[in-house]
């Protein structure tokens, strides 16, 4: 019973998903073609309607979101279960952007060659068209994909999951139960909510590049904070912050880390959108 519930939720989305960008595109479609050509404009003497235009800009229009959509799911599937930065999303949109070229330009000699033949093509209108394309594009997928990266960023941040690497041996360590990460004569320590603490073989650098920074703060050389860990901000002489852990269940230890002025601000940006 819940599997079918799950499917025919899924497949609600899914139809939702089509329709309401389906809609976009065709309206999207009339609006640009009757602006594209002064002929097309509806007050023109001359006018006419652009219907040919209109159908391949829809037809083009769905292929260009079948081909996002499933470029996303493969980033989603593969780049996107770990951590998402600008880097991987650069490489979503350019990647996309580079199927959608070859989308046209597949679409840009076909259909040209069928009606107006070899002759016709010019490098001025297909860079012309390519580019305008393109830049309309771009702002469709990021519009259509930025709620989704989002919930999938939101998402890290709460279950993310840390591979700590250990004699050997890798520990998975859930984002949630991790205080702090310090390090301590070259060694890296994982300190967790319940007191325990893990040893880690990796450096604190190595550390940093492999968790969500929404999540975690390099407080200093020597410290990385997890949000939840965090008790109590204050200012203190010098310009400079003190963070006061909250107490380890175990030990009722609290721990309390300063953070250089040079580093206040950025600190205090990061730490605002977890109040």
């Amino acid at each position: 019973m819940k599997t079918t519930f799950t499917f025919l939720k899924q497949k609600m989305n899914f139809s939702n998903f089509w329709f309401r960008n389906g809609s976009i595109i065709v309206l999207i479609s009339i609006l640009v073609n009757h602006l594209f050509e002064p002929k097309n404009f509806p007050f023109n003497k001359d006018y006419e309607f652009p219907l040919f235009p209109i159908i391949v800009s829809i037809i083009t229009g769905f292929l260009v979101i079948l081909i996002a959509s499933i470029n996303f799911n493969h980033f989603k599937k593969k780049h996107f279960t770990e951590k998402i930065n600008k880097k991987l999303l650069s490489r979503f949109l350019l990647s996309t952007l580079g199927y959608i070229t070859l989308l046209y330009l597949i679409l840009y000699y076909g259909l040209n060659g069928l009606i107006n033949g070899i002759q016709s093509f010019s490098i001025y209108h297909l860079l012309k068209g390519l580019s305008i394309s393109l830049l309309i594009c771009t702002i469709a997928i990021v519009l259509l994909f930025s709620i989704d990266v989002y919930r999938l960023y939101k998402t890290l941040a709460i279950q993310g999951v840390l591979k700590v690497k250990q004699g050997g041996k890798i520990t998975l360590v859930n984002y949630s139960e991790i205080s702090f990460i310090y390090s301590e004569n070259k060694v890296v320590y994982i300190v967790k909510t319940d007191g325990t603490t893990i040893i880690s073989d990796f450096t604190l650098n190595e550390v940093e590049s492999k968790i969500n920074k929404q999540s975690f703060y390099r407080a200093n050389r020597q410290t990385i904070l997890h949000y939840n860990a965090i008790e109590q901000v204050k200012s203190i002489e010098n310009g400079k912050l003190s963070i006061q852990l909250k107490p380890i269940f175990t030990t009722k230890k609290s721990f309390q880390i300063n953070i250089s002025r040079y580093k206040k601000q950025e600190f205090m940006n990061w730490f605002k959108d977890k109040l």
